[in-house]
């Protein structure tokens, strides 16, 4: 019998997931470059090396994608929205 290479788990809230995913990628960018805790550069100070300003960059992409995933949450209706309850009543 052949077995189906791909596996699929069921994930209850999409959303959750993928943020919990951006959040362990920022942990990761603070583990390998400490100085990212550092406040931002100001214009007398020479520029950061190339891979702190791309994880500067990846940093600033997953505000945006947070943000993204907060207002889309907060558009969806409360059946729907990550920790909303579901009404299985008919509506009269």
């Amino acid at each position: 019998m052949l077995r189906s290479p791909a596996v699929s788990l069921p994930v209850a809230e999409p959303l959750a997931l993928i943020d919990a995913t951006l959040l362990f990628l920022v942990q990761v960018l603070l583990a390998r470059h400490p100085e990212l805790y550092a406040p931002p550069e100001s214009g007398t100070e020479p520029r950061p090396p190339p891979g702190t300003r791309a994880a500067h960059h990846i940093i600033d992409a997953i505000r945006e994608v947070h943000n993204a995933i907060e207002i889309y949450s907060a558009a969806l209706p409360d059946t729907m929205s990550p920790g909303g309850a579901a009404d299985d009543e008919i509506p009269s």
